[in-house]
């Protein structure tokens, strides 16, 4: 009984403040606003968070933990295909996920929000393309004459630009979409979607 209390409190806070953290950003909005938000008192705020700062941090490590274990899994069935750097199925997987949490993942993306969480969710995908070309000697970064640092940066935030465009808009188009625009993507040189 007393866990699933915990639970709740714990997501009305998270309901509140991220009602909050859209209206107001992080640095605009207080403790006293979270709590009566969500309808609880300060002192039950501070029983679980420190404060809005610790907040922010819990809620957004939990789901950086959880993109991790999604994007971070092998997949042994397209380890050695170079398009499958960042397997179709995982990033489905992970779209489906943000959409799941969309109001809190939107708010911690945007303007009020936490500005190193967009750099995390790359970090993530870098972890999962460095272990893939580890796994293989097949896949390399060796074309158009590009340093392996420039051309991994430019399939990174070709990706990355490609979900936070999605945040931005309301996550109007499905995952699959998405998932299927960031493989052509990979496919496909900028200077081609010119012409």
């Amino acid at each position: 009984m007393v866990k699933k209390r915990k639970t709740a409190t714990k997501t009305y806070i998270k309901i509140a403040f991220t009602e909050l953290l859209k209206e107001k950003g992080i640095e605009n909005l207080t403790v006293m606003e979270i709590a009566r938000k969500a309808e609880i008192n300060r002192g039950t705020f501070y029983a679980h968070y420190v404060d809005k700062y610790d907040l922010m941090e819990k809620l957004e490590m939990e789901i950086i933990y959880d993109l991790k274990q999604i994007l971070l899994r092998k997949d042994e069935s397209n380890l050695n295909d170079p398009v499958e750097l960042v397997p179709y199925p995982l990033i489905l997987e992970a779209l489906v996920y943000v959409k799941n949490d969309f109001d809190f993942i939107s708010a911690l993306a945007g303007k009020g929000g936490d500005p190193q969480f967009i750099a995390m969710i790359k970090d993530i995908l870098s972890e999962l393309i460095t272990s893939k070309l580890a796994h293989t000697s097949e896949l390399q970064f060796k074309k158009e004459n590009l340093p392996e640092d420039y051309a991994q940066e430019i399939l990174l935030s070709s990706i990355v630009a490609i979900i936070l465009l999605w945040i931005k808009k309301g996550a109007l188009e499905t995952p699959e979409e998405i998932a299927t625009m960031i493989t052509k993507a990979k496919q496909i040189s900028p200077y081609k979607l010119l012409l």
